[in-house]
């Protein structure tokens, strides 16, 4: 377990407004700040970057659409820290070209799904 009791964690961080906030976490918050990426390499090297101008962000990879990479940052989380303190859900997937595919001969919204109701 780590040694600090304080942890954030920002998802998407590894550019634009996601590389800022833990740029600033770094900076101003009393405890380890996590940063996520959906690409290990570019984390990393954002990292580095913070790292050169002498912050101390940790990395973990995390693809938010990935329940497999979603559990193995909740048990590092529960392993190292006992749990989460601040979130920065910074992290959005795209959407596929086509909202619709075909599944077992029907067509299914694959991202959204709106009831309408008519009174």
């Amino acid at each position: 377990m780590s040694s600090c009791s304080r942890v954030a964690l920002v998802t998407g961080a590894n550019k634009g407004i996601g590389f800022a906030i833990t740029r600033d976490l770094c900076r101003k918050f009393s405890g380890d700040v996590v940063l996520t990426a959906r690409d290990e390499a570019r984390g990393r090297a954002a990292v580095q970057q913070l790292q050169a101008e002498g912050l101390s962000p940790r990395f973990h990879q995390l693809d938010i659409d990935d329940p497999q990479s979603i559990r193995a940052l909740r048990d590092f989380l529960r392993k190292e820290y006992g749990g989460l303190n601040v979130l920065v859900n910074n992290a959005g997937i795209a959407f596929r070209r086509t909202l619709f595919k075909l599944e077992t001969g029907r067509s299914k919204l694959s991202v959204l799904e709106t009831r309408h109701e008519r009174g």
